[in-house]
């Protein structure tokens, strides 16, 4: 952290965004490319198939500007019975982390169901600028 950034882009966000507020900006686009890739797709029947997949879509958002990491897991869920039958990635089973830093400020987020909510709620869990710290 601490570089200065040449950020083309920044012109065409509002006067004022502050660095702070555009790693969060970028880490919510990450968390929500991470949700809406994997929700519906056929779930891999094995481990190390949910594991290649996860893997693929870090691979993918950590290639998206300003992302330091990315880590997904996709949880295993029940399938039916049948030749026509198969797991879908539902909501319950995506859990992700993201590091996205922006002119010297670092956003730490995260993505996972949470039963009190029934919801799969993305959130800021962490925030640096300039080496100060503050979140849970």
């Amino acid at each position: 952290m601490g570089r200065t950034l040449k950020d083309p882009a920044a012109r065409y966000f509002a006067k004022g965004v502050t660095p702070r507020e555009r790693a969060a900006f970028e880490a919510g686009i990450a968390l929500a490319t991470i949700y809406h890739s994997l929700v519906g797709l056929p779930m891999p029947r094995t481990s190390r198939g949910r594991e290649e997949l996860a893997r693929g879509v870090a691979s993918s958002v950590l290639a998206q500007p300003f992302r330091r990491s990315v880590r997904v897991r996709i949880r295993s869920v029940r399938r039916g019975r049948g030749p026509y039958s198969y797991g879908e990635i539902g909501q319950r089973d995506i859990s992700a982390e993201v590091v996205v830093e922006y002119a010297g400020c670092a956003v730490r987020a995260r993505l996972g169901y949470v039963k009190g909510l029934r919801y799969p709620l993305m959130r800021i869990v962490e925030v640096r600028e300039g080496g100060r710290r503050s979140g849970r």
